[in-house]
């Protein structure tokens, strides 16, 4: 391949990966729903909205509906009234989990993975699917609306049934039980809640059903609601805010990208919820056909909304709360699945995950499997490679008589591109032949890339040595340097950075000085735009280096 087609390929893979880092420096989003290592939010005296906010809490709550008092609805007890209702937290365990549910609203407060820690350290605490928002608004709201008025049970004082005073719902394997919530409003409109959790994997079930309202309601919603993290900065890489599947069409919104609330629908909503790059909260609709669903973000708290048209009847959703694993996600229903996104190249990126968990099957470390998967890549690719570096080859043997037609028709840009043409015929090169084989690579390339950078496989998982997380990026030691965070000496990229050099003083040469330079530059330029890459996709990128290295040495030595 001669060096303006790698050229333009090289920058090709620049523009995809250099505009996503451009757009991470100029937009930093905020910290990805990881983990959180603070206890379970916990409502109390000292968490309420005091001054200020209280005024903003009642504006929120009252947002878009009519006051009450020009209706004919009774308004809900306020605590003026009557003493406020005792709080009474009820946690759910299974095996993949621990969930606290709150009698004030049904809603979630805490919803730990029991088998995805923060971090490695052996006293990490466990992730948290749940972030409060503003005021601390929680998860599993519902809200019946209907002419001029919204009535919501998110302050509604529940009774639960299901489980004991203060002991613990535990849900065996192979075994489902239920928790009932139910509560009535001042004007007797009665909600009912009822979870049904399984003794195994990620998937709740939910059944709602509202009785003896005083109006005419017409859409039962539920929500999802979640704290914005704005502050802090990210990789740009990370996944954070609402998501749905529409169809067959994946709807993901980055939360620091809003400027007002979307809606979409009705119909086609298959489910929707939140998410980041490793974890998913969602909400499947019984009725997709007729469900709508409205993204809104307010106080920085944001909220993923599922509207239901409603007769009267019980309806039911099916909930998934949990990692984005391929197994996890298909266990509860198939749809689920698609919230593992690896974009336009899914179609590649997905079979290549599934032969890196077989290859980590059989190694027993992913490091070895991305390695393995890598040559493998590379084998399949040979003959093309090899069709390449021949082209390149032929390319180079004509460099001395391209240089002289150039000079000889510098003044004739016409009559120069006609003797190339003719000098290419003559010796039958085909100046696409070392452009061709990596067009037709390109695909897989970027398939294993989205696929090395959002495997919820490589989370955690250690390689050697200081590499203890193939999700982030490798760092030997503490010590800072200038634009790499975290602190530490970015061992894997400045071997991928020098294999690149190696690799480009390997290249035929070119008679422009201009593309000379811009080739030494691309070494500087990868390395630079890799050093905050997950070392997963920077070990990819360094064993790929090599390998091509050792072809095009192996190549060199057997045909000159």
């Amino acid at each position: 391949m001669d060096n303006k087609s790698l050229l333009a390929i090289v920058l090709c893979i620049l523009i995809l990966i250099g505009y996503q880092s451009l757009i991470s420096y100029l937009y930093p989003p905020p910290d990805p729903l990881q983990p959180q290592t603070q206890q379970p939010f916990v409502e109390s005296e000292s968490a309420a909205p005091t001054g200020q906010q209280t005024p903003l809490l009642v504006e929120r709550r009252q947002s878009g509906v009519e006051k009450e008092e020009q209706t004919s609805v009774m308004p809900q007890p306020s605590s003026t009234a009557s003493p406020a209702p005792v709080e009474q937290d009820i946690t759910v365990e299974t095996d993949a989990y621990i969930a606290v549910f709150t009698s004030i609203g049904g809603r979630i407060k805490s919803f730990q993975l029991k088998q995805y820690p923060v971090t490695l350290n052996p006293d990490s605490p466990l992730s948290e699917m749940v972030t409060p928002g503003t005021y601390g608004e929680l998860p599993f709201v519902l809200s019946l609306s209907g002419k001029n008025i919204t009535l919501s049970d998110d302050t509604l004082p529940y009774t639960v049934k299901g489980v004991a005073a203060g002991e613990r719902l535990f849900v065996p394997a192979e075994d489902d039980k239920d928790l009932v919530f139910r509560g009535s409003l001042a004007n007797g409109t009665t909600f009912t809640k009822t979870f049904t959790f399984s003794g195994e994997g990620y998937g709740i079930g939910l059944s709602v059903d509202v009785a003896h309202i005083p109006f005419t309601a017409s859409t039962l919603s539920l929500s999802w609601l979640e704290g914005s993290r704005s502050e802090g900065k990210s990789a740009y890489y990370d996944v954070y805010g609402p998501v749905a599947l529409l169809g067959r069409t994946f709807e993901y919104e980055n939360s620091w990208d809003w400027e007002t609330g979307d809606s979409y629908g009705p119909g086609d909503i298959r489910w929707a919820g939140f998410t980041n790059s490793y974890f998913l909260a969602g909400m499947m609709p019984q009725d997709i056909e007729t469900a709508q669903l409205f993204f809104r973000d307010e106080d920085e708290t944001l909220e993923t909304r599922l509207s239901t048209p409603w007769n009267g009847e019980a309806l039911s959703y099916t909930l998934y709360v949990g990692p984005k694993d391929t197994d996890a996600l298909n266990a509860v229903d198939p749809a689920f699945d698609r919230a593992i996104d690896f974009g336009w190249s899914h179609f590649i990126a997905r079979p290549l995950v599934s032969l890196l968990r077989l290859l980590y099957e059989v190694t027993g470390n992913y490091g070895i499997a991305i390695i393995l998967l890598t040559v493998l890549v590379k084998l399949v690719f040979f003959p093309l490679s090899n069709k390449s570096f021949r082209s390149m080859s032929a390319m180079k043997k004509l460099q001395p008589q391209m240089e002289r037609l150039r000079e000889q028709y510098k003044d004739d840009r016409q009559k120069l591109n006609q003797e190339m043409m003719e000098l290419y015929k003559r010796y039958e090169v085909n100046p696409l032949g070392g452009c061709l084989p990596m067009v037709v690579q390109l695909p897989v390339f970027i398939g294993l890339y989205q696929g090395l950078l959002y495997a919820i496989e490589l989370r955690q998982a250690p390689f050697f040595g200081w590499i203890e997380d193939l999700s982030q990026p490798d760092r030997l030691g503490a010590l800072a340097i200038p634009f790499v965070d975290p602190p530490g000496i970015p061992v894997l990229t400045l071997l991928m950075g020098g294999s690149m050099v190696i690799q480009q003083m390997m290249m035929p040469t070119t008679g422009d000085p201009i593309q000379q330079k811009m080739m030494l530059l691309m070494p500087v330029i990868f390395t630079v735009m890799f050093i905050n890459f997950p070392a997963g996709l920077v070990l990819y990128w360094l064993i790929n280096n090599i390998l091509s290295v050792a072809q095009q040495h192996w190549y060199t030595k057997t045909y000159g």
